[in-house]
């Protein structure tokens, strides 16, 4: 085994659309030898008691993180938000107003599939959602994959449930100030996740006049360049770097484990105050 990130800050449970519970998560993270690791769910902070309470069983440090959609300048971007009061009543009623769109979707996927004629049964639908709090196309890929309608979970966004695909329905998202608001009124921080290569400059203008906190720089869409690209960024603007697997778990969605991209321990220390 290669010698882990001392920090992976980007990781999902069954909460949102990982496949491991958040026990299991950190289990996992832990025997890897990640010395710290952040739980960032899709919308939701559900998976952040359990995971924490696992964590205080291994030489492990834990952080509070979600991952939120949201839209800047006409371009829907995902926020990482770090080291929050989860039961902050700005931050919890953020998170129960997108909960019911996030919801809603899911069923309109749903119906669009069974207008076609691809009828997914119910209780398999809810066995592939679980306990989630954040349903969305991953769940209804893997409930495709079981309804025997394609052979293979990347089959199912190539066929239904990518864009342009008919199941296919725009993921809800809410104005990126209003959760860098929401995360900042709950005491935490606001990343910018896994930008990629064609990041508007605009959009990154704009994200920090609305208080944008840090950028993702670390993460499997990007190559050694665009790392040292936004590092690069992050140092001409103040900004926090950070970084992580973004692991979901499962043959069908990772090839990687916990801790196999993140932070050096000297990036974490520089950060650590900031998200604790």
């Amino acid at each position: 085994m290669s010698t882990p990130a001392h920090a992976d800050l980007h990781a999902h449970t069954h909460c949102s659309d990982g496949t491991l519970a958040p026990t299991a998560l950190v289990q996992r993270a832990a025997e890897r030898g990640v010395a710290v690791l952040a739980v960032t769910d899709h919308d939701t902070v559900a998976g952040l008691e359990a995971a924490r309470e696992a964590a205080s069983g291994h030489a492990l440090q834990f952080v509070e993180g979600v991952e939120l959609s949201v839209e800047a300048e006409g371009r829907g971007i995902h926020l990482l938000g770090y080291g929050f009061h989860p039961e902050h009543p700005a931050l919890t009623h953020y998170l129960s107003s997108f909960a019911e769109r996030r919801r809603e979707r899911f069923d309109q996927m749903v119906a669009r599939l069974s207008e076609i004629g691809v009828e997914v049964a119910p209780d398999i639908v809810r066995r592939h959602v679980g306990e989630s709090a954040a349903p969305g196309r991953p769940h209804l890929a893997r409930a495709l994959v079981e309804a025997g309608h394609v052979e293979r979970y990347k089959e199912a966004f190539a066929q239904y449930l990518g864009r342009e695909q008919p199941g296919y329905v725009p993921a809800p998202t809410q104005p990126a100030a209003d959760a860098i608001e929401a995360l900042h009124a709950a005491g935490g921080v606001a990343v910018l996740a896994h930008p990629g290569q064609w990041m508007p400059d605009k959009v990154l203008k704009k994200l920090r006049e609305q208080g944008l906190d840090g950028i993702e720089c670390v993460c499997p869409s990007h190559p050694d360049y665009l790392v040292d690209y936004y590092l690069r960024i992050c140092r001409a603007h103040n900004l926090r770097a950070t970084g992580g697997t973004d692991y979901h778990g499962g043959a069908d969605t990772d090839t990687r484990e916990p801790g196999d991209l993140g932070l050096t321990e000297a990036q974490w220390e520089r950060l650590r105050d900031s998200v604790l």
